[in-house]
């Protein structure tokens, strides 16, 4: 009886110390699972699994090689059979990746609020060409040629060739088009030659109820239907119709025949009518031998308004194209020559572009983030201040729901979403992004502010509602700045930065440096316009907290932010660019340091997103470290795959598959890093580095005031020259050193290669400014004449 009652205790001494271990150690869980470092960190891990699958890395670098000699054009002689080393093709309104069952259409989303995502529709422009079973291929090669816009793939054969041309029309945006060539070669036997075709169109679409109808077109399809789930209670769901050419089992060369070209469309839009028509235009330029010339004429002048060219390294020359591209293609066409009826209104850029974004892979589900305005859009606004301003109007048209957004959460003027889709409204599906990213507001900002300085356009302040954007935004900041009557300072509290890995801290240094520029902005903006902004924020600005620690000289990411504390992507050292924060140059350099490496413990995530190792490119060639910019710039390209030069968001192979947010990260190390451009208030400045693998750097059609320049560096030469200038654009001097030139158009300026600057001239000859701005417009203005080239050529042919 005794052993029992002792053994008993034991047992109890042992389970009750068993109990308390395991308390103490569900508190160090505790407290290591709600550390605001490790919840971004679950909270991050959380996200991508809700909005992905679990997937292999992509190896295509392993695996595929471009053999192609030309910047503008990938090609490899294996078409890559992993989905995230495949191509896309696209035009702003319709996009697919190249033999995928699905195609995406702008704007179109399926899913209620955080389930929102784009709307599969089945691909009928997945079509492939087999051989007859008596026949074998030669040689065979796929190629992206972004020059023109178009994927090809060219089979070879003893007795004839085939190419197929897969493109997203650039000119009649609602239309996919396949179009297979057949050409005999000379002396082969006449005989009939017939290929198998096949078209992946995939299951049925679950986010579409499609219902087929007679297309009252010989060899037309038809099908139409809405989208199943609205965004909100209130949004409705959408219509889509589309028609396409109906795809035989085989088409047959003829025996007399040389060659033969079979076209195959895909019309999609919200209107039947409107799918229809361009469906008829489509036809109609098949039969005028013009379908492709017309889409590729407007690459081919897309280019000429703006590219970046390198000697000497290929590789790098392609990265530079294969990323403009990928961007360009998941926006609008540019407006020149276009009909009022080819516009449409544009809903943003997602980071994994408009060729994704269903629910399969992760892709964000196609939602627009921050990444439009900070990663993708400064590289397009240099050369494209037309296409900025579409992806500006892409948040104006939803300044009702932004309004509606602020006063719900308490809030005066408009807050943006953290994550938006159709309606304009939070997508966001998990907590706490939504409610502590508020820095978009920034962003969008700051993107606002880079735009007007860059082009004085009065007209989007004041019919497009810029005025209201601004405005909108600064009494956001205004009602969540948090006033300290001991210290007279303003503090914004619940927030979370660029940095993930820490949320609901206070004073984060990005976004309070952002709010202020967001808070000065109305400013500039009543200058231009002749008003009168409120005085209370400019004092809010002014007043508003940004954390620095004197000793060490550097900017700590938040209050109470401990150094050497890890952070997942490039966050404070935003300060010096973009944002162009007044800050010390030796303040500059410990940020960079000290949120790269300490001691050798990488404080930046070392498998964090490409855009932070683009972001200290600029930051070293800023402090005239070559040698660390380069190393960065490698590493940024770690996230290319081959052979397409498509990207991943991780340089694993893991994440967002063609990862534009990326590439445009990328392309800012180009365009403003080795550059040296930057947009300021009353001048573009630039400061010229080469590339140490090249010997000739060429920047053309940088747009600047209404003037299109181009500027050329060949070793410790810069030269510039003005192109042309809207009647409406202003005349521009340089200064570079202690020199100033008149810049003229067609009168390219030679001058040694150092910093300085472009800006308006200081005239009070205005009449004879315009007077001698129509002459030069009328005589030596090419870009107006091909822009009414372009015009009369469209006009008849769409």
């Amino acid at each position: 009886m005794k052993m029992w009652i002792r053994s008993r205790r034991l047992l109890f001494a042992v389970f009750f110390a068993f109990g308390l271990c395991l308390l103490l150690f569900v508190r160090q869980l505790d407290s290591y699972l709600f550390s605001s470092d490790t919840k971004g960190k679950i909270s991050e891990h959380v996200r991508k699994l809700k909005v992905s699958t679990f997937e292999k890395p992509c190896l295509c670098n392993e695996k595929y090689t471009d053999i192609s000699s030309k910047p503008t054009s990938f090609q490899t002689e294996k078409f890559p059979d992993q989905y995230c080393c495949q191509p896309t093709i696209g035009n702003g309104f319709v996009a697919t990746v190249v033999y995928s069952n699905r195609v995406h259409m702008n704007g179109l989303y399926n899913g209620r609020y955080g389930g929102s995502h784009r709307a599969r529709i089945p691909s009928m422009a997945a079509i492939s060409f087999h051989l007859p079973s008596n026949m074998s291929i030669k040689s065979q090669s796929f190629t992206l040629d972004v020059e023109q816009g178009v994927f090809i793939r060219f089979a070879e054969t003893t007795e004839f060739n085939v190419t197929q041309r897969i493109y997203a029309h650039e000119y009649l945006s609602r239309l996919l088009v396949n179009d297979i060539s057949v050409v005999r070669n000379p002396g082969a036997t006449k005989e009939d030659v017939t290929l198998v075709l096949t078209n992946n169109t995939g299951p049925t679409s679950e986010d579409i109820n499609f219902k087929t109808a007679n297309s009252t077109r010989p060899g037309v399809g038809y099908m139409f239907g809405n989208t199943t789930v609205s965004e909100t209670e209130t949004s409705g769901t959408l219509p889509v119709h589309m028609y396409w050419t109906l795809v035989p089992q085989n088409v047959t060369l003829s025996a007399p025949e040389t060659s033969h070209t079979w076209t195959f469309m895909t019309s999609v839009s919200n209107s039947s009518t409107e799918s229809a028509s361009f469906y008829d235009r489509g036809q109609k330029s098949v039969s005028s031998g013009t379908l492709f010339s017309t889409h590729r004429d407007l690459w081919l002048h897309k280019w000429s308004q703006g590219r970046v060219d390198l000697d000497q390294d290929l590789q790098l020359a392609k990265a530079i194209y294969g990323s403009m591209y990928y961007i360009l293609s998941s926006l609008p066409p540019l407006r020149i020559a276009s009909k009022p009826d080819h516009d449409f209104t544009f809903y943003g850029l997602s980071p994994a572009s408009l060729a994704s974004g269903d629910m399969t892979g992760n892709s964000y589900k196609g939602h627009v983030f921050w990444d439009q305005e900070t990663w993708m859009y400064p590289s397009i606004l240099i050369f494209h201040p037309e296409l900025a301003r579409r992806m500006l109007e892409s948040r104006t048209i939803h300044l009702d729901a932004a309004a509606a957004m602020a006063k719900s959460n308490g809030y005066d003027g408009i807050k943006f979403p953290w994550e938006m889709a159709y309606s304009g409204f939070e997508v966001c599906p998990i907590p706490p992004y939504s409610s502590n990213e508020l820095h978009i507001n920034g962003d969008i900002a700051f993107a606002t502010q880079q735009y007007i300085q860059l082009t004085n356009d009065l007209d989007f302040l004041n019919h497009q509602g810029g005025l209201q954007l601004i405005e909108g935004l600064a009494k956001f900041w205004a009602s969540k700045a948090v006033y300290d009557s001991k210290s007279d300072t303003y503090s914004i509290k619940d927030v979370m930065g660029p940095d993930e890995y820490h949320q609901n801290v206070t004073n984060s240094v990005y976004t309070n440096s952002i709010a202020k520029i967001s808070l000065r902005l109305p400013s500039l903006a009543a200058r231009k316009l002749g008003t009168v902004a409120s005085p209370k924020w400019q004092e809010i600005a002014d007043k508003l907290v940004i954390p620095f620690d004197p000793k060490r000289n550097y900017h700590p990411e938040f209050d109470g932010y401990q150094l050497g504390t890890r952070i997942k992507q490039a966050d404070a050292i935003l300060l010096g660019y973009p944002l162009m924060v007044n800050i010390s140059e030796t303040t500059r350099r410990n940020n960079l340091e000290l949120y790269d490496t300490i001691d050798g413990y990488h404080v930046t995530d070392v498998n964090g997103p490409a855009m932070t190792w683009s972001m200290y490119v600029i930051g070293w060639l800023e402090e005239g470290n070559f040698t660390k910019a380069k190393e960065n710039l490698k590493k940024s390209l770690l996230n290319l795959q081959q052979p397409f030069k498509v990207w991943t968001e991780e340089a694993t192979g893991y994440g967002a598959v063609n990862f534009i947010t990326g590439m445009g990260g990328f392309l800012q190390s180009i365009v403003y890093g080795y550059t040296g451009f930057r947009i300021k208030l009353d001048a573009l400045s630039f400061g010229f580095t080469l590339p140490s693998t090249s010997t000739e750097f060429n920047i053309t059609g940088v747009t600047y005031l209404g003037n299109e320049l181009d500027f050329r560096l060949t070793n410790s030469t810069l030269m510039i020259n003005i192109t042309s200038r809207a009647l409406t654009g202003e005349e521009l001097e340089v200064e570079v050193g202690d020199k100033t030139f008149q810049l003229k158009i067609g009168e390219p300026v030679s001058t040694d290669n150092l910093p300085g600057e472009v800006r308006k001239v200081k005239s009070n000859n205005s009449s004879r400014r315009k007077m001698q701005r129509k002459s030069q417009d009328k005589t030596r203005n090419p870009f107006k004449r091909r822009k009414e080239e372009l015009a009369s050529r469209y006009s008849k042919g769409g």
